[in-house]
């Protein structure tokens, strides 16, 4: 028995549904992802507390000095160990950190300074992304925690940084060449209405830290209204 050429390809649509049904549900978008966490307010006047925090006025980020060289052999014509002579001898990653330049120092100098002379209080004005810090000499620094460039007038020098959310933490890099930036990371301790600022200095080309750090603790002055 002969089927109309219409109803054979009917009967071969039908069978193809089924296969182009299941072939777009497998490339369906992903549901969509839960909202970000959310961002504390660091909004308020912060102050030292100096009891638990280093002392600011002694601030310094100098790299670590070289370790003294260490003579090796008790002799100085020569060891009982192979005959060699036991001269001093340091290792290549015992010597100094970096060699900063002028730049860097004047930079990092201007830094050092308002850390040193302006962190006994901060208040800080926080709408994100606006960040806002006027420090204990009225000095005032705006930042954009997008990751924006912001530019700063530091003493005489002058200064850009970025600053970006890691986490719950704010970071604030100042650029002080290339090569080096002084890392700030603030960080919000709810609980206990304290503020810890934690300050660095890093080489991006060695990847690691060249300073000592300093950490500062603030608690939360009570508002106005409380």
């Amino acid at each position: 028995m002969r089927h109309p050429v219409h109803t054979i390809v009917a009967l071969a649509l039908a069978l193809m549904l089924p296969a182009r049904q299941t072939s777009a549900q497998s490339t369906s978008p992903a549901p969509p992802q839960p909202p970000p966490e959310t961002r504390p307010d660091y909004s308020g006047t912060w102050t030292l507390d100096r009891t638990i925090s280093n002392d600011p006025s002694k601030a310094s980020f100098d790299p670590p000095k070289a370790r003294t060289p260490q003579r090796f052999g008790g002799f100085s014509g020569g060891s009982r160990q192979g005959g060699r002579g036991g001269g001093a001898r340091t290792p290549p990653d015992d010597r100094a950190a970096d060699e900063r330049t002028p730049e860097e120092r004047t930079r990092l100098q201007a830094l050092t300074d308002q850390l040193r002379k302006a962190s006994d209080r901060l208040v800080i004005s926080h709408h994100d992304p606006s960040f806002v810090i006027n420090d204990a000499q009225d000095h005032t620094q705006f930042f954009q925690t997008d990751d924006t460039t912001n530019d700063h007038q530091v003493g005489a020098a002058a200064i850009s940084s970025t600053t970006h959310w890691e986490g719950s933490r704010i970071v604030t890099e100042y650029t002080l060449s290339s090569r080096q930036k002084l890392v700030c990371t603030y960080t919000l301790l709810a609980a206990t209405k304290q503020m810890v600022i934690r300050a660095r200095v890093d080489d991006t080309e060695r990847r690691r830290v060249v300073s000592q750090e300093l950490k500062l603790v603030y608690t939360l002055a009570p508002s106005a209204s409380q």
